[in-house]
């Protein structure tokens, strides 16, 4: 992803001035307990367990060939995991309180700036907004390229996106949230995602051992948190993810 997050990187850097320009800095005030929060909750977690069972795969979002699988992947009534837009803060308010009091103005600012970019993003990369989908190929992809201190293409995260769409939508809990209740869960996965690769990005240009260690061990929580995996066995490739 590296032109399309580059372009918002530079306007990031405009929008939140100083604050951007201690990526180490920034990024150690994220508290990841959230991703436990959810899967404590076990929402996202059966999402991928489930999809397992209906195509009868152990790689957790590879399409099964099994025709048998798929007839009964078909009769599944999909979940709606899109929202409509509205005006709930939860998600950005979470990471700002998550700074000293002296620091949440600047602080609010840096992350809404990132907030406010990703539709821009994600019109370039070519995948829908209000979408849990799309967070989670956006937290997911973060988290891959701060563990393995690499960039990844533009042309991945399509087919990621439409891998979580698919899983997703075959867990019926999802028709259960609210609009607001989604758009937390949307607003939490962009903003970390997001942060974490243009951290990764910022750090790619400026290489700090301290920060390289932070985005690894940041990435390799929240990839080992959701799919259950030793992080270095998961693979994002042209095709989606792979483990």
């Amino acid at each position: 992803m590296g032109k399309t997050f580059k372009y918002l990187f530079i306007a990031i850097i405009v929008g939140a001035s100083l604050f951007i320009s201690k990526p180490a800095y920034s990024f150690a005030g994220y508290d990841f307990d959230y991703i436990g929060f959810q899967i404590e909750q076990d929402t996202l977690k059966r999402t991928f367990d489930y999809y397992n069972e209906v195509t009868g795969t152990n790689e957790i979002l590879e399409k099964s060939t099994n025709s048998k699988n798929t007839s009964s992947k078909a009769t599944i009534k999909k979940a709606k995991i899109t929202f409509k837009s509205n005006s709930d803060s939860r998600g950005l308010d979470y990471f700002v309180n998550r700074y000293p009091a002296n620091q949440r103005e600047q602080a609010r600012t840096y992350f809404k700036t990132i907030q406010d970019g990703f539709p821009q993003v994600a019109k370039s990369l070519g995948i829908p907004t209000n979408d849990l989908s799309t967070g989670m190929a956006a937290l997911v992809a973060g988290a891959y390229m701060a563990y393995n201190n690499v960039s990844l293409n533009d042309d991945y995260m399509k087919p990621l996106q439409k891998q979580f769409k698919e899983a997703f939508e075959s867990v019926s809990d999802y028709d259960k949230m609210s609009d607001s209740d989604k758009k937390y869960l949307y607003d939490q996965m962009v903003i970390l995602g997001m942060t974490l690769t243009l951290t990764e990005y910022e750090n790619q240009q400026n290489p700090n051992s301290k920060t390289t260690a932070d985005l690894r061990k940041a990435g390799k929580d929240i990839l080992e948190g959701m799919f259950g995996v030793d992080a270095s066995n998961i693979k994002i490739t042209s095709s989606g993810l792979s483990i």
